[in-house]
């Protein structure tokens, strides 16, 4: 494979060009390998990159202990685990980098007496601890999952980072029952009879408790039918079609199916738009044909669907377009960005609903990228509004959480794929968690039929499973019940619409006839929908201070506001953490309304509680809250979702004053300001609240929440408070230097250790609120107590020893313990450390 005379020559990029040549020519992509490693014997990913392409077992095994060798990756740990047992062997790429044998000893070698005996022991324990920790510590056979799409799609790069991120957590934390779970990727390339031969390959193999894919609909519906014979449940993250599981009672969708999303965008054209026509632009296509026929039957219930017009090679007959009517464009990122450009430039200004294909950061930048070509600002990101199942801006607290995490290690925003394909990996394995499953080779079926039932067991709200984008449960068809967001653009980026629409479950009967009547109730086929007005709310901190950790309570100071359109029921709030229950706004420091649109700023200044942790204590991170919601409506009628200009800050500018932009929020002794985060979460009842009318359906809230992490300056602490116990420590230690014959002295010294260190401890945590549970510091002082009590006993032993003319016991019993004291408090040491590093 010859290189180009500009191609750099690092390990980096010959693996790069490795991966890029690997499907075409593997031969090939090895050889790049060898020659990386050439140049970087300790490039752990070109080993690791190598042993996925090796044919034979000895060789895998061969790269992946260089890999591990480098780099302890749990994930490389548990594949070399898997093939235990296999002798290893150098792939002929790298068999020049393999050190020769060495000569043998010739001659009686040395003895190296007791020390080389403790040295092969610690070296031992050493082995099996590490093997233990990359293993996970897991003991049960793998449990496989497979995921199977067209790996090339960013989509689908996104699904499989979403799953490997959190296999890594369920694997930290014992897996499945003590089994780790291992992801099995296959590439269907998204062609249909490539999916079929994975389908196939999968049952034929037989090893996958679940199947989380396809990604498209196309490949969905050719597979579904060979996981149906064959009983092995799937789960898809993204494709759309109705017509994929309604087909079978085994395939299920993790996200709303084209059926949901046609609804919601034909009310949404008829209601948020007033129009009584629309008109359909699809992808000839499995997904494209299933959006037109879905959206056209939703939509006639409102209007006239007034043309349906086909995509041909990324061009539309603009002859058949309605100049006004909105358009619900139905087709992947490339050609949608080539036909919103032809349908503006042509002088079409009808609005653009786009499908959930489109809602990613990469088509926003794409439409922009293209407006700066033709110099049109825009010209193709307005009047487009894209239905997403996530919108960054409206994300929950462990949605937060999750998508600054999937950034912080892959270094850009997930797609809404890794959310959903997360979402099907976690429902999987919490009808697995606990539910009697034997993991056996023998019992997969009757397993998979679990995992399965567990599925369609989830099938109303109360009934659901907490997944990240909310409560997941399934239709009696196996697609999620959600609601889907509508985002548009603010220039930069998608953000939410200023009004949505979303599921209503009436509380009862009447509720229901009342609001079809009142028209604020959409009846769209056998489901009901509910304008949401959508309150842009932005929170800057100016101080956080008076913390109070006896109580939970502390002050903070902090402007908010609030962008919103419609009535100003959206400004009702209360805060629902405020230690005053009836806190209320006040009047705005700034009110302006212009084109029906409001803005409202407030600054507020109260004390506020939170329930504090303190089990790490004094490692422990606090998190102070303020924490707001509507007074009287529910989240079905307002959400609250973090302001584009909270979006637009650095999270590092979040730490500096909104009162004076060179001084810091935090004003609390001896501790430090961490983080700060804005996120919105639903908080209610899925219980009839005393209702006998009532549905069932309970009450539910949009709240928004700034939080505040807080970690204490622990040094000064530790310094303070431990100083004592480190004299007490060396005191005690000096007692084992005493002569055997004087047990009198030891004995006091350690029983004084003992009664001093309980004073001690109580000091230290009478600062804290009466818990019932043991703080991390705690741990510690009876760590020292324990060891201060086997030092008393270790002088009675030796006392009696002596008496007793057992003088060379004696003096090994001295030493092991004048050795042990130290490695003892080493270990208390490391542990901590490990724990709280």
């Amino acid at each position: 494979m010859p290189d180009t005379p500009d191609t750099p020559d690092t390990p980096a990029a010959l693996t790069h060009r490795a991966l890029a040549a690997r499907a075409t020519d593997p031969a090939g992509a090895r050889e790049l390998l060898g020659r990386a490693l050439a140049k970087d014997v300790g490039y752990e990913p070109a080993w690791r990159w190598l042993a996925e392409l090796v044919e034979e077992p000895a060789e895998r095994v061969f790269c992946l202990d260089r890999a591990f060798a480098i780099e302890a990756d749990p994930a490389t740990g548990r594949a070399r685990k898997v093939l235990g047992g296999v002798e290893p062997t150098p792939p002929r790429e790298v068999e020049d980098l393999v050190e020769p044998p060495r000569p043998e000893v010739v001659g009686k070698p040395r003895r190296r007496g007791a020390w080389a005996a403790l040295v092969a022991a610690v070296a031992v324990l050493l082995t099996v601890v590490g093997a233990y920790s990359a293993s996970g510590g897991q003991g049960g056979e793998p449990v496989f999952v497979a995921l199977v799409a067209g790996m090339a799609k960013p989509g689908s790069v996104a699904m499989e980072r979403g799953l490997r991120m959190h296999l890594d957590v369920v694997n930290a934390a014992g897996g499945v029952d003590g089994h780790p779970v291992e992801l099995l990727v296959y590439d269907d390339e998204d062609e249909v009879a490539k999916a079929e031969e994975i389908a196939e390959r999968i049952v034929r193999e037989d090893r996958v408790m679940y199947v989380v894919g396809h990604g498209s609909s196309d490949t969905a519906l050719a597979a579904a039918p060979i996981y149906l014979r064959a009983r092995i449940p799937a789960i898809t993250p993204s494709a759309g079609s109705s017509r994929v599981t309604d087909g079978s009672d085994w395939y299920f969708r993790s996200m709303f199916g084209n059926r949901t999303q046609s609804d919601f965008l034909a009310a949404y054209a008829a209601d948020v738009l007033k129009s009584a026509k629309a008109q359909v632009v699809y992808d000839e296509d499995e997904s494209g044909r299933s959006v037109r026929e879905s959206f056209a039957e939703s939509f006639r219930q409102f209007g006239d669907v007034v043309a349906e017009t086909p995509i041909d090679r990324s061009t539309v007959d603009l002859g058949r377009i309605d100049p006004v009517a909105p358009i619900v464009l139905a087709t992947d990122v490339d050609r949608a960005v080539a036909v919103l450009r032809r349908l503006r430039t042509a002088g079409i200004t009808a609005p653009v609903l786009g499908v959930a294909s489109l809602g990613t950061q990469a088509f926003h930048d794409a439409l922009a990228a293209a407006e700066r070509e033709l110099d049109r600002p825009g010209l193709l990101t307005s009047d487009l509004y894209v239905s997403t199942p996530l919108a960054n801006d409206a994300l929950s607290g462990p949605a937060l959480t999750w998508a600054e995490d999937y950034e912080l290690r892959y270094g850009e925003k997930p797609l809404w794929q890794a959310a959903t394909a997360r979402q099907a990996l976690n429902v999987g394995l919490h009808v697995m968690t606990g539910r009697g499953l034997s993991f056996a080779p023998d019992q997969r079926a009757a397993d998979r039929l679990r995992v399965r039932d567990g599925w369609a067991a989830l099938k109303d709200r109360k009934n659901s499973f907490p997944a990240l984008l909310g409560p997941l449960y399934f239709s009696p068809t196996g697609s999620a019940r959600m609601s889907v967001s509508v985002v548009t653009s603010d220039g930069s980026r998608f953000v939410s619409a200023p009004v949505q629409l979303t599921i209503y479950e009436p509380p009862s009967d009447e509720a229901l006839r009342e609001g079809l009547a009142a028209g604020t109730v959409i009846a769209i086929g056998d489901r009901y929908l509910v304008r949401r007005q959508v309150v842009a709310t932005g929170i800057n901190l100016n101080e956080v201070r008076d913390l109070d950790t006896r109580d939970g309570t502390y002050f903070v100071d902090f402007f908010l506001w609030l962008k919103y359109t419609g009535d100003h029921v959206a400004s009702d709030v209360q805060f629902v953490n405020a230690v005053k229950p009836d806190l209320k706004l006040g009047q705005p420091l700034r009110d302006v309304t212009e084109d029906g649109a409001t803005y409202r700023l407030y600054r507020v200044g109260e004390r506020f509680k939170s329930g504090f942790e303190f089990r790490g204590f004094p490692f422990d991170h606090q998190r102070l809250v303020v924490l707001l919601q509507n007074r009287g409506r529910t989240a079905d009628q307002v959400v609250y979702v973090t302001d584009k200009e909270i979006l637009d800050q650095p999270p590092s500018a979040y730490l500096r004053s909104g009162a004076d932009a060179n001084a810091d929020i935090n004003e609390i002794p001896n501790w430090v300001a961490d983080s700060v985060r804005f996120f919105q979460r639903t908080v209610g009842s899925s219980d009839a609240l005393g209702d006998s009318a009532g549905a069932g359906a309970g009450i539910y809230y949009s709240q928004y929440a700034g939080e505040v992490e807080i970690v204490r300056d622990t040094v000064p602490f530790l310094v303070k408070n431990l100083l004592p116990l480190v004299l007490l420590i060396c005191v005690t230690y000096l007692s084992l230097f005493f002569s055997a014959s004087d047990g009198g002295a030891p004995v006091s010294m350690g029983v004084t250790a003992i009664l001093s260190t309980a004073v001690l401890l109580n000091n230290v945590t009478s600062q804290l609120p009466s818990v019932s549970y043991t703080v991390a510091l705690e741990w510690g002082y009876y760590a020292f107590i324990l060891l201060a009590a086997t030092c008393v006993l270790i002088a009675m032993l030796r006392k009696r020893l002596v008496s007793t003319r057992r003088a060379a016991a004696e003096r090994r019993l001295t030493t092991a313990a004048r050795v042990g004291y130290p490695l003892y408090l080493l270990g208390v040491v490391l542990t901590y450390v490990t724990v709280f590093g």
